[in-house]
């Protein structure tokens, strides 16, 4: 009957048993029905005792202390397996039937309804009003059946409800009913071993002896009581008859195994041969058999002759009784099961006996060389031998399991799990390894059954599990970046016969390596080299619950260990020395992880710090893990008294792997320069971020580092390097190239050792250490630096092959060297603008000594012809410049130099802008101070007598005055001459003027005196010896003329030395003396100045190779008498030189006025050309470049060219403003005839008759006056 089920929900129903059911539990009910059948004093709280009368509804509990069923005897056992309780019944199965009918209903409902149904059309033909239609049927059908099911099973349960009222007797009668067949069973037992021990005692039972027999036996040979029964012996059979019969036999097996016994021949008896009258079945490496047959009807059996083992170690001969044993079994088994049975019995035989080799060996060995490491346990036609009792490597402690490994060997039946045949036609032996407590699925351990060697199978097994623990480790550390990247060398040998030749080698550092090997007898790990770190890292190997799993890591912490130690050791030597870390860990992983690229894996970090860097806060960190080896160069910020360990305010990672760590000098030494290095690196790179310079970082070759140390160089801008020059608005160096490149060029210590390449000698740990660096300026023309020498400073040396200025820079740790260089830089400027004014200071200045700090070169006039007049002096003299750091520039002339009197000119000269000027004014303006100093002796005798002094005053580079004064009774005698630059067709010349006593210039109608007469006579007119004259003033080359004119001004000025002035209304007599001015015509200041300008003109004409003309006057007709010619030259010729002059004047005016507003604006561009000499003079002339060189004759003609092109727009203007002046004075004097214009001269091409007082026109104007040329130097 079925139970129902509970579709998977508990219910709260009573789960007791009844006391005759499971667990002798009661269950309670109301009082059934009574049909007449129950006895007149039950009740519902009734006991049910072993075969009482009430059901087992009826019954609640058993009372304690009631009587037992039937009062039966302690003998018969109460049965109370496999009873459950009514109520579980019921209960199950009205369970079931509600589910069943669920189920039952949801079908129906799931059912399609009828056709008629769904189109509206219901059949209303049958009388009773049901539906026939087929899916209605079908559901009642269906429906019946579930109820005539249901309605049996609730029948049997009725049927079984009933006979509950019999249970007691039931009960009773089963009891009685399981102790009889007991009994039975009993007596059968006993019958069955008194059978077993008759046959035992047979073998036991000793037959009496017959002595009288035997003694006649052995006495006479025979026995008489023995009849003779007179059997005929056969005759011998002959040789041929047995090679006939064994022939015989031979086809009879040939036959029967190649015809009737092929297909029901094993395939392991495939191998078989037939001699002697035998068949030998081969089985290799298990067995051989020999049978023949013993009659020629094939149906009959094969018989069993010898038996011998193929593997080894194996009995040669079996004994006596196993061979009877095995005939008779074998040749049992051939009558019934034929060949194939023979086979199996023999090949399980083979195994067993194989199984029992190897726990044979094993047990020798548990007992010999593998005492306490092997355990061996005998199983039913198996063995298991469990290896390293007492694995280091385990689980030890009282709550845990000891991991334990060992392997099973033992029959295999060949059949799978749900009894297939497997691939495998027979059993065989069969290898199962279980290590770590965990079966090894997958394993190539060789099994060889044919030659047993329980010591090889263990030794391979041991080797495997050497094997799996060693790669285990291996394929853990292969998989961490620092092995996978090649980082580090991992080297893993195997050995399958020798699990003691099995190791693994983990490279530390270089050839530092650490070798792990496990002893394979007791499976405790030994790692070598041995020292106190690797024993401390065998330990921990040997302790480890898991060291597949956990043996990466213990390895890490043991490079880590060995790491620290050999640090600690070697780098202290060199310089450097391990700390404590200064920050925490959590600020440690904050750099370690900061590497996108790296791996999160857990690291150790190891602090460094050289000895001899005076910045106490740049570490060198060493984080190293599984992820591989990183280098940190770490800068912290000062501590704080809250705060002891310094704060972390910058990192960087060092581009260097792990297979450099060599912990040798050479590669200590290479840290120390590449540590420097990154440090000089980021400490410029921050100076200039904070300065907010341009710069840029490219990774050139460095030849001054080794190999292995490579840095970037630094390129900075050279014009944002410079500080801005006072009155200078570019900071762009003309000479060099914009980019420098500060290279690094390795650590010096204050005494001079270099921790550069490997071989240099080691520093001191308490030597402070300093930068070296070098910054290399190219230039952009070589010919200009020509004079300079090699060494130009003890740390600025200039290639003249390469074109480069190298500046070695040096600074301490943690100091920038970019500082240095703007030092170094603006002092190299400052040199070079010396070297290049020297350079285009031409032949007149040569450069004698250049280095950085001091310049010499000496200079000169050079002249190009011969001065005659005073005597010269030495033609070279030598300048000496100091050029300190940071003070201003120290300007030194030898004694006797005539510049000494301006030399503070030439200092402040030399502080300013105009500094590139100096070496190009001296030669220029050494005639001039040469002249004045030969004057000045000369006046010297003079001044001694009173008779006269001269003083000479230096106003500015371009402006010099001399004062000439002679001794008078009444009025001073006094010659005041203004000495100043000026520039004419290309060339700058000094210019020699007369001006009054407070040094302004003379007015026009100023009263001539004797120093006019005396310079008109003798210095103004003159000309020659690299003269110009101007009619009051003379220019003169700066070469050959200035010491003419000067010293001729002198020798006049001397002529007057010693003579009384002359008297009122009169001038001195240009041969001596006085002139009466009334004496003759009397030429006004106006008409000289007409006749200057006249000169002037024919100056410029002749400059512009015209022919000179001469002046035009009309002839003299009969109608105009020579009375009317003077008197017009009388009156009028008053008025007309007047009006000239005042033409000339505001002409003079306006020039001037051009000429000062030019020459401001030139002033305000003068930073464009430092070089150019500026005509302030003359505004319409192009500021005049100094040629480095001779101009060329097509140079020479453009510039003669402009030159002229110009003079004539000059003279157009002037003669233009003349011609409108003059019709202007003939309006308002009401003058029309021709005649008295004639008087002027016909208008010509040049606009006004040259040659006629006031009127002259030259091509550069008046010099006298306000329009006298002035000058400057910018």
């Amino acid at each position: 009957m079925e139970n129902g089920h509970m579709n998977g929900v508990r219910t709260h129903h009573d789960r007791n048993s009844w006391t005759n059911g499971v667990n002798g539990g009661v269950a309670k009910r109301e009082g059934s029905p009574d049909k007449g059948k129950a006895h007149a004093n039950m009740s519902g709280s009734s006991v049910m005792m072993n075969g009482g009368g009430a059901s087992f509804m009826d019954v609640d509990s058993q009372p304690p202390g009631g009587t037992k069923f039937n009062d039966l005897p302690d003998e018969i056992q109460h049965i109370t397996a496999d009873i459950m309780p009514l109520s579980l019944l019921l209960t199950r199965l009205s369970q079931w039937t509600h589910t069943k009918l669920q189920d039952e209903i949801a079908y129906l409902a799931s059912k399609p309804l009828p056709q008629g149904v769904l189109n509206g059309t219901t059949n209303h033909q049958s009388a009773d009003n049901h539906d026939t239609s087929q899916e209605s049927l079908e559901k009642k059908v269906h429906l019946l059946n579930f109820l005539q099911d249901m309605h049996s099973k609730w029948v049997k349960t009725l049927v079984i409800t009933e006979w509950s009222r019999k249970a007691a007797q039931v009960g009773a009668l089963i009891d009685i009913r399981v102790h009889l067949l007991t009994k039975q069973a009993h007596y059968q037992e006993l019958f069955w071993e008194l059978i077993r021990m008759k046959q035992d005692l047979h073998w036991a039972k000793v037959p009496g002896p017959d002595l009288k027999t035997a003694l006649e036996v052995l006495t006479t040979g025979q026995a008489s009581w023995m009849p003779e029964l007179g059997y005929i012996e056969p005759p011998p059979i002959t040789w041929e008859e047995k090679e006939a019969f064994i022939d015989n036999i031979n086809t009879m097996l040939s036959v029967r195994l190649t015809f009737d016994e092929h297909e029901k021949l094993p395939a392991a008896f495939r191998d078989y041969n037939i001699a002697n009258g035998r068949v030998t079945f081969k089985v290799k490496g298990e067995f051989e058999v020999d049978l023949t047959i013993g009659d020629e009807d094939f149906e009959q059996q094969f018989w069993f002759i010898d038996f011998r083992f193929l593997f080894t170690p194996a009995p040669a001969e079996l004994s006596h009784g196993v061979r009877t044993f095995l005939e008779n079994k074998v040749n049992t088994i051939l009558g019934d099961q034929g060949l194939a049975g023979c086979y199996n019995y023999l090949h399980e035989f083979v195994l067993t006996q194989k199984i029992i080799e190897f726990r044979r060996q094993a047990t020798e060995l548990a007992m010999g060389r593998w005492v306490d490491t092997l355990k061996v346990e005998k199983l039913n036609r198996a063995m298991s031998i469990q290896y390293w009792l007492k694995p280091p490597h385990g689980l030890e402690g009282p709550s845990s399991q000891t991991a334990k490994s060992w392997i099973l060997l033992g029959v295999w039946s060949g059949k799978g799990v749900e009894g297939d045949l497997d691939s495998k036609p027979s059993s065989y032996i069969s290898l199962r390894w279980f290590r770590d407590n965990k079966e090894v699925k997958d394993f190539d351990i060789p099994l060889n059954v044919e030659t047993i060697s329980a010591e090889k199978l263990l030794t391979a097994v041991i080797a495997s599990h050497v094997e799996y623990i060693l790669r285990s480790i291996s394929s853990k550390l292969l998989s961490k970046p620092r092995f996978a990247q090649k980082h580090a060398r991992l080297d893993l040998e195997i050995s399958k016969e020798e699990p003691q030749n099995s190791s693994l080698a983990v490279q530390l550092f270089d050839n530092d390596k650490a070798v792990i090997k496990i002893e394979p007898l007791t499976g405790f790990f030994t790692m070598f080299p041995r020292s106190p770190v690797f024993l401390k890292g065998q330990m921990k190997l040997n302790t480890s619950s898991n060291v597949a799993e956990e043996g990466a890591n213990l390895m890490e912490q043991l490079r880590f260990d060995h790491a620290v130690k050999d640090l600690n050791s070697r780098v202290r030597s060199i310089g450097w020395f391990v700390c404590r870390p200064p920050i925490t860990q959590e600020e440690t992983k904050t750099i370690v992880y900061s590497d996108a690229s790296g791996s999160r894996e857990a690291f150790k970090a190891v602090w460094l710090r050289k000895a001899n860097w005076m910045t106490r806060q740049w570490f060198v960190m060493i984080s190293m893990s599984l992820g591989g080896d990183q280098w940190w160069l770490v800068d912290l910020s000062p501590p704080k008294p809250n705060f002891p360990a310094g704060r972390l305010r910058l990192f960087t990672k060092m581009p260097m792997t792990s297979n450099q760590l060599t912990l040798s000098d050479t590669f200590f030494r290479n840290l120390s320069v590449y540590a420097a290095g990154m440090i000089s690196h980021i400490t410029d790179l921050r100076k200039l971020h904070t300065l907010k310079k341009s710069h840029t970082a490219l990774e050139l070759p460095n030849h001054s580092l080794p190999p292995q140390v490579r840095l970037p160089t630094i390129y900075v801008r050279l014009s944002e390097m410079l500080q801005q020059r006072p009155g200078s608005s570019s900071r762009t160096l003309t000479w060099a190239k914009d980019f420098v490149p500060i290279i690094f060029k390795g650590v010096r210590s204050h005494t001079g050792d270099q921790e550069g390449p490997a071989d240099a000698t080691a520093v001191r740990r308490d030597t402070p250490a300093s930068i070296r660096a070098e910054a290399r300026l190219t230039v952009i023309d070589r010919n200009k630096f020509k004079s300079l020498r090699g060494n130009v400073d003890h740390d600025v040396v200039y290639n003249h092959r390469t074109g480069q200025f190298s500046l070695k820079l040096r600074a301490d740790m943690g100091t920038p060297v970019v500082d240095l260089l703007a030092d170094r830089v603006q002092a190299l400027e400052r040199l070079m603008e010396f070297v290049e004014a020297i350079r285009l200071a031409g032949s007149n200045a040569i450069p004698q000594s250049v280095a950085l700090r001091e310049v010499v070169f000496t200079y000169s006039n050079d002249p190009a012809e011969p001065v005659v007049g005073p005597p010269q002096g030495p033609r070279a003299w030598n300048v000496h410049l100091d050029l300190p750091k940071d003070a201003k520039v120290v300007l030194t002339l030898e004694k006797g130099n005539p510049h000494i009197r301006a030399l503070d000119m030439l200092q402040d000269m030399a502080q300013s802008t105009k500094t590139e000027l100096l070496p190009s004014y001296l030669p220029f303006s050494l005639p001039l101070y040469r002249v004045l100093d030969r004057i000045e002796d000369e006046w010297e005798s003079i001044a001694a007598k009173n008779a006269g002094n001269v003083a000479i005053v230096v106003k500015a580079a371009e402006w010099v005055t001399v004062r000439f004064t002679l001794p008078a009774p009444t009025t001073r005698r006094l010659l005041c001459l203004d000495i100043k630059t000026m520039g004419r067709k290309g060339r700058l010349l000094w210019h020699v003027k007369r001006t009054d006593e407070k040094g302004h210039e003379r007015p026009l109608n100023a009263p001539q005196d004797e120093f006019d007469t005396l310079l008109q006579r003798s210095v103004w007119h003159a000309h020659g010896d690299g003269r110009k004259t101007f009619g009051t003033s003379a220019a003169a080359d700066p070469k050959v003329g200035i010491e003419t004119l000067l010293w001729s001004i002198s020798e006049s000025v001397k002529s007057l030395v010693g003579t009384l002035p002359p008297p009122p209304g009169t001038s001195p007599h240009p041969g001596g003396g006085t002139q009466d001015l009334q004496q003759g015509p009397q030429k006004t200041p106006q008409e000289m100045v007409a006749a200057q300008a006249a000169q002037a003109a024919q100056a410029a004409q002749a400059a512009q190779g015209m022919p000179p003309q001469r002046p035009k006057q009309q002839p003299p007709t009969p109608s105009q008498p020579q009375q009317q010619h003077r008197n017009v030259n009388q009156p009028q010729a008053q008025a007309q030189p007047q009006l000239h002059t005042q033409v000339q004047l505001q002409q003079a005016q306006v020039a001037q006025l051009q000429a000062q507003r030019q020459a401001q604006a030139r002033a305000n561009n003068s930073s464009n050309n430092n070089n150019t000499f500026v005509n302030r003079a003359h505004p319409g002339q192009p500021p005049q470049q100094r040629q480095s060189g001779p101009q060329t004759q097509a140079q020479q003609q453009q510039q003669r060219y402009q030159i002229q092109q110009q003079a004539q727009a000059m003279q157009r203007m002037q003669q233009q403003q003349q011609q409108q002046a003059a019709q202007q004075h003939a309006q308002q004097q009401g003058q029309g005839p021709q005649g008295q214009r004639s008087v002027h001269g016909q208008a010509g091409p040049q606009g006004v008759p040259q040659g006629q007082p006031g009127h002259g026109g030259g091509a550069n104007g008046g010099m006298g006056g306000k329009n006298a040329p002035v000058v400057v130097i910018d």
